[in-house]
């Protein structure tokens, strides 16, 4: 009887533990983590659609949706090791995107040589939805519940032809302005969370580079988009519309003339499981704006 339990018990452990490989090709084996370190913003997101939320015991500054008090190690482009040990983790996950920040190339080997496991996911940046399905499916691994994860990137697909049904007709050409100030904005090329929001939602990245260059009046009347996508912080720091079109060139646009800005989450930066929900927001209104 006694060895009919423990290999039941055995049984039990090998069938909850879970190899799992991460972006940088490290994998890291786990039982059913119970203290979760979960850096990026998308990563809480996702722990949090799985139901494990409970397991989390801290993150970085964005992990702050759904609400929650979630302790805070500090800011994501420079995250601090020792924080992060005191937490007394048993995994860590993070993205590649993350943790491959200029202020953070020594710290997956510091928390490593601490003796932590250290979940690298692929980066949250880039990927569109499919990069979501990936981290959603990967995270399904470490937590036991492929299922789960399958079903919900299934509700993400659902969500997505509803996306696809409402887009404009014809593409409009779209740029989005990133500002902390009237006089502090920049243009997001198209590499990047809000190039695949823009193009999800039916548009076309006006921006004709990659990366993200500063705002002037110049660069953004030679662009002309139709349409201006900022953050809803960024939008509010510059006084809303009225504010909006005050800055370098906008007023001198199609989409200034037009008054045609429009306000996005501030998390579209990384592409999150929510990008579906965003991207049928604003091709509802592109579609009713410019024509169905």
């Amino acid at each position: 009887m006694k060895h009919a339990l423990l290999t039941t018990l055995l049984l039990t452990s090998l069938a909850s533990a879970a190899t799992v490989r991460g972006a940088d090709g490290t994998s890291v084996t786990v039982t059913s983590p119970r203290r979760v370190v979960a850096l990026n913003a998308t990563t809480v997101e996702l722990i949090y659609r799985l139901g494990k939320q409970a397991t989390i015991v801290g993150t970085d500054v964005t992990g702050t949706y759904p609400t929650n008090q979630i302790p805070s190690v500090g800011h994501w482009a420079q995250l601090p090791a020792e924080g992060i040990i005191s937490l007394k983790p048993d995994l860590v996950i993070g993205t590649a995107d993350n943790f491959g920040m200029p202020g953070n190339t020594a710290v997956v080997q510091q928390l490593r040589a601490a003796g932590l496991k250290v979940l690298i996911l692929p980066a949250s940046d880039t990927g569109g939805l499919d990069g979501v399905k990936t981290r959603l499916n990967l995270l399904g691994q470490v937590y036991g519940v492929p299922g789960a994860a399958s079903s919900l990137a299934r509700g993400l697909d659902t969500t997505l032809q509803a996306v696809k049904a409402n887009r404009p007709k014809v593409p409009p050409r779209v740029i989005f302005l990133y500002a902390h100030s009237p006089n502090d904005g920049s243009i997001y090329g198209t590499d990047g969370g809000a190039n695949d929001l823009i193009t999800l939602a039916g548009g076309k990245n006006a921006a004709p580079f990659k990366d993200t260059k500063a705002l002037t009046a110049e660069a953004l009347v030679a662009i002309n988009p139709d349409a201006i996508v900022m953050l809803n912080r960024g939008l509010s720091s510059v006084g809303g519309v009225d504010g909006a079109l005050r800055m370098p060139g906008v007023a001198q646009t199609n989409a200034g003339k037009h008054r045609r800005i429009y306000a996005v989450d501030d998390s579209i930066r990384w592409i999150g499981p929510r990008l579906p929900e965003f991207a049928l927001k604003l091709a509802r209104q592109w579609k009713a704006d410019f024509g169905r």
